[in-house]
């Protein structure tokens, strides 16, 4: 008898919540967990997997094709899904076949994420219980893992490169297997006080104090409350100023470029209890002397601490170069042509690059000639520099600056394929365009050594390009602000170069276009004569 009802199954999406009744008996008829194994050696897990993946592809073709839905749209989806995790219920049954049914519950949770017209309560009913079938199957040893970022990778392959809203689930969920992060940290409230000393300096007070960090301009940065603080009260001189303004958290200067909930995480809780809000003290900078307190520009870990294997923390990491998911990701960032769209998925992206060239043999992976992945990366480099943050080109620039540096030390180097002269040209002139961050312009000057190796036609476009600013005799009689702010970069960029073979051929041609001689002789003629 349970045969013959279970063959009615292939019939329950025609018969909608006509089969309500049929489901509830079929139901309690295999309650024992003996009937479920028997269901399943009889072949019905794999069945089930088919018949939601066909109720799922009509949805999506009802999608395209009609404006009007029928609320029990989903009924029969919601009924073989919630059948299907009866079964994964039982631990002997999600063992064996979690791996063959992963794949078909990941594309299903996929396809309903996308549904708009179609979407009804049912849909998102089933959404949420694939999603909670994922969480139960996608837990295991370390080998079932990986597993499953392998069927990930593979997932993405049925999604066109023009879809960048479904792939930024499998890449969010990807980061979180490789790096499981700390609990995502709720609301907390904040307070914007006046440093007590400059009372009769700065005009106005923040009312609202205290705020919640969910308002609008409370975030992400703490740039963003420098500015807050600004408009609220008409200190409009110091709105696109970022050296006027000092904000102080438990009597320690804050970096602008620090996010906020980092800073009430690893600066604020440290010391103080998570009940209490955040204290963060404005003050004009230089106003009453030279500040005395620490600058804190980094929140990572300092150096001299405990040292972290990175190869071992990261160790998922390595499937991504094993399983194609480094290709997959690199024709994903190609295929971003509008940042205002596709915003979402190149964020993950970047995070999920930044996470996998933590281990040598994925940045060794990604200096292979067939992948061209420093070329791309750079082509995502020239969008991201015409945004107005820099937050996402700093990440980018990271990842670019770990690869170039393996490639660096490899014996011989690992020359990355498809580096132009006329990419070094547009890096260099993003020195001298707008107010790019202190962090970019450092990261700009430790990548772009890295693009001229071994080609000395690239190493005389990055000299050329300083060439007005090392006239030092000129620049004393007449320079700008972006003739210091050149010059200053050359030096970063000076200091930066690696004692290897590699630097010792940058140096070598400095020393054969004069640079070294020229500042010789000006430090000859400037300098104060020795009493």
């Amino acid at each position: 008898m349970l045969d013959l009802l279970t063959t009615y199954l292939d019939e329950l999406g025609t018969a909608g919540e006509s089969g309500a009744k049929f489901m509830s008996l079929y139901q309690s008829l295999i309650a024992p967990d003996y009937w479920k194994h028997y269901l399943a050696i009889k072949g019905l897990l794999p069945h089930l997997g088919d018949l939601i993946t066909s109720e799922i592809e009509q949805l999506g073709v009802l999608e395209e094709t009609t404006l009007n839905a029928d609320l029990s749209q989903g009924f029969a989806l919601k009924m073989l899904t919630e059948l299907l995790a009866s079964f994964i219920a039982v631990d002997a049954l999600r063992q064996q076949y979690k791996s063959r049914l992963v794949g078909c519950v990941l594309n299903g949770y996929l396809c309903l994420r996308k549904l708009v017209v179609q979407r009804t309560k049912l849909v998102d009913e089933t959404q949420e219980r694939l999603l909670a079938l994922l969480e139960e199957m996608t837990t295991g040893t370390a080998s079932e893992t990986e597993a499953f970022m392998a069927v990930c990778v593979a997932t993405l392959g049925r999604y066109p490169l023009g879809d960048v809203r479904t792939p930024v689930f499998i890449f969010e969920r990807l980061c979180s297997l490789i790096h499981p992060e700390e609990n995502e940290l709720g609301e907390f409230l904040v307070t914007l006080e006046k440093d007590p000393q400059q009372e009769d300096f700065l005009q106005g007070r923040m009312l609202g104090n205290p705020y919640s960090s969910h308002e609008p301009g409370m975030g992400p940065l703490m740039r963003d409350l420098k500015n807050k603080v600004c408009q609220d009260c008409e200190l409009v001189a110091l709105l696109e100023d970022d050296n006027g303004m000092e904000l102080l958290v438990c009597n320690k200067i804050m970096s602008l470029d620090l996010p906020v909930k980092e800073v009430y995480r690893k600066v604020w809780c440290a010391e103080n209890g998570e009940s209490e809000a955040m204290r963060v003290v404005y003050r004009m900078r230089g106003l009453l002397g030279d500040a005395t307190e620490e600058f804190v520009e980094s929140l990572e870990a300092k150096a001299g601490g405990p040292q972290v294997d990175e190869e071992q923390l990261y160790q998922l990491a390595r499937v991504m170069g094993t399983c194609g998911g480094l290709e997959a990701m690199l024709e994903r960032l190609a295929a971003i042509d509008d940042l205002a769209r596709g915003r979402p998925l190149l964020t993950v992206l970047l995070k999920l690059f930044g996470l996998c060239v933590k281990v040598r043999s994925n940045r060794q992976r990604l200096l292979e000639p067939p992948l061209r992945a420093v070329a791309r990366l750079l082509g995502a480099l020239r969008l991201l520099l015409g945004a107005p943050e820099a937050s996402l080109a700093e990440q980018l620039l990271a990842t670019l600056e770990a690869v170039l540096a393996e490639g660096a030390a490899h014996v011989p180097p690992l020359v990355p394929e498809g580096v132009t002269r006329d990419d070094i040209t547009f890096l260099l002139a993003q020195v001298g365009t707008g107010r790019p961050s202190p962090r970019l312009l450092q990261l700009l000057m430790r990548v772009v050594p890295f693009l001229t190796l071994t080609d000395e036609a690239k190493m005389e476009v990055l000299i050329n390009h300083f060439k007005r600013q090392l006239n030092f005799s000129r620049f004393d009689l007449e320079h700008t602000p972006d003739d210091d702010v050149q010059l200053e970069c050359f030096c970063n960029l000076s200091a930066g170069i690696e004692r290897n073979d590699n630097g010792n051929r940058l140096k070598n041609l400095l020393v054969a276009r004069g640079i070294v001689q020229a500042a010789i002789r000006y430090l000859l003629v400037y300098s104060p004569p020795a009493k």
